[in-house]
C-alpha cells in the first residue's frame, strides 16, 4: 500500500529534520524522502519558477516510489500556486495521503534559520522575498504545526497519523 506524506512550509522550519527523523522509523528501502530542495538545488540549479523541470522531476521521483509500494515523503517549501496541482496528482495515486505545513511567522522562520547550520547560505531579507504564510492546497486538508509544536511531537504527531491507518 503506497502512502504520501507532504511536508510543506516556509524555509528553515523544520521540513527536512522532519522528513528525515520520520523516514528513520522505518527499514531500509521503504520510505523515500523527495526532497523540493535537493532537486530543485542541487540536482538542477534551478530557480523555483512554475512549469519549471524541477517541478516535473520531484513528481517522477515520488511517483517512482509510489508505484512501488513505498512510503513517499514529499518536502519544501511547495507553494501551493506551483505544486498544488503535481500535489493532487501524486495524491491521486496514492493509496493514502497525509498532509502537513509548518505555519510559523517570518520572524519565528528567521530565528529557526539563524540557528541552524545553513545560516551563512542567505539572509533573513532573502527569507521575507520568500515567505508567504499559510497556503492551502484546496484538495486536501493539512494539519498545521505552529511554534509551540516542538520537533519531537511534531514527528510524534506524523508517526501516529501513519499507524493509525496501517
Amino acid at each position: 500500500m503506497s502512502l504520501l506524506i507532504v511536508i510543506r512550509g516556509n524555509s528553515s522550519s523544520g521540513k527536512s529534520t522532519t522528513a528525515s527523523a520520520v523516514q528513520q522509523r522505518f527499514r531500509r528501502g521503504e520510505c523515500l524522502v523527495a526532497a523540493q530542495d535537493v532537486v530543485r538545488r542541487q540536482m538542477l540549479r534551478k530557480l523555483d519558477v512554475a512549469g519549471a523541470a524541477n517541478i516535473e522531476l520531484l513528481e517522477q521521483i515520488a511517483g517512482f516510489g509510489l508505484a512501488r509500494g513505498l512510503v513517499v515523503i514529499v518536502e519544501g517549501i511547495l507553494d501551493a500556486g506551483r505544486y498544488g496541482p503535481m500535489l493532487a496528482r501524486l495524491g491521486a495515486v496514492a493509496d493514502r495521503s497525509l498532509h502537513y505545513f509548518f505555519d510559523l511567522s517570518l520572524e519565528e522562520t528567521v530565528a529557526r534559520h539563524s540557528s541552524g547550520p545553513r545560516a551563512a547560505e542567505f539572509t533573513a531579507e532573502q527569507m521575507a522575498e520568500w515567505y508567504y504564510g499559510w497556503q492551502p492546497l484546496g484538495f486536501a486538508e493539512e494539519t498545521r504545526f505552529d511554534s509551540s509544536w516542538s520537533h519531537e511531537a511534531v514527528v510524534e504527531r506524523i508517526w501516529d497519523d501513519i499507524l493509525g491507518g496501517r
